[in-house]
């Protein structure tokens, strides 16, 4: 997948939602552009996010034995939280990335059955700012959607797949070894 498919998602989500013809929109227009945009932002990050995990743990016993599982990947649950309108794209984007931090967290168990409760996303740093939509739209497009999208994916693809990452260490178990220890978040991809 890609910054395409993923505005392609959110554009979907909006022609669904508020339409396209502007003298259809009403009060609740705005209002429902942004459930629309939380929802495809919810839809694409769940289906296109892998969180790598790194796990210590023991298996006791006498002796106590360090598990063999040392990783594990997961995929994310959660929403982001619709922003409401916003007058500006900056405060609006900044809204986004604090929805996106404070929705989401790792699935219950990973592939290979650790278990670690923990918030995939930490660290705030999207810098997608109003003059790169500017710089992108062009006056001349028909339907410039597409274009301005991406450059908003594209954004929040970037900090997910860079310095959003939680690296908390945290307590995690692994039921079926049977074993308890700490695991950390080593990488997140969004393809």
């Amino acid at each position: 997948m890609s910054k395409s498919a993923f505005a392609q998602t959110i554009i979907s989500k909006l022609k669904s939602s508020i339409g396209t013809s502007g003298k259809d929109y009403s009060a609740g227009s705005a209002s429902a552009a942004m459930s629309a945009v939380a929802a495809g932002i919810t839809e694409y990050l769940i289906a296109n996010t892998t969180v790598m995990v790194a796990y210590v743990g023991i298996i006791p016993g006498t002796p106590p034995v360090p598990d063999p599982l040392v990783t594990d990947t997961f995929k994310i649950i959660g929403s982001c939280a619709p922003t409401g309108p916003s007058n500006s794209f900056d405060s609006w984007i900044r809204q986004i990335e604090s929805n996106i931090i404070a929705g989401f967290q790792l699935a219950p168990k990973g592939n290979a059955g650790l278990v670690f409760a923990q918030m995939p996303f930490a660290i705030p740093g999207i810098v997608t700012t109003q003059a790169n939509l500017t710089a992108t739209h062009d006056v001349s497009d028909e339907d410039p959607q597409q274009k301005v999208w991406e450059v908003v994916c594209g954004g929040i693809m970037d900090w997910i797949n860079s310095l959003a990452m939680n690296v908390t260490p945290g307590a995690a178990t692994h039921p079926t070894a049977p074993s308890t220890g700490t695991a950390t978040i080593t990488k997140i991809t969004i393809t």
